[in-house]
């Protein structure tokens, strides 16, 4: 049996998000917590870096889902035929 060019696409897609999400985490999120770290603790500094932190947060979020439950869950799909449109015929 052949296998469909569509587990390749999906398998891409998986890593380009899981690449995409270290990129954000590293440029966006680490850079917040450590300059935090060298700081007095007090309560204004803690909810900027919570809300710095919200929106690639939220974007990791995402790009997890879609690499999970789009690309990784559908290249098993293809990979295992059940996607199969010939299967119902």
């Amino acid at each position: 049996p052949v296998m469909k060019s569509g587990f390749g696409v999906f398998l891409f897609q998986v890593l380009g998000s899981l690449f995409y999400a270290y990129y954000i985490f590293v440029r966006l999120c680490i850079p917040q917590f450590r300059n935090s770290s060298q700081e007095t603790f007090n309560l204004r500094g803690l909810v900027l870096c919570i809300f710095n932190s919200i929106l690639p947060g939220v974007l990791i979020l995402f790009l997890v889902f879609f690499a999970f439950l789009h690309c990784w869950l559908n290249a098993f799909a293809e990979m295992l035929r059940f996607a199969d449109r010939m299967f119902y015929k």
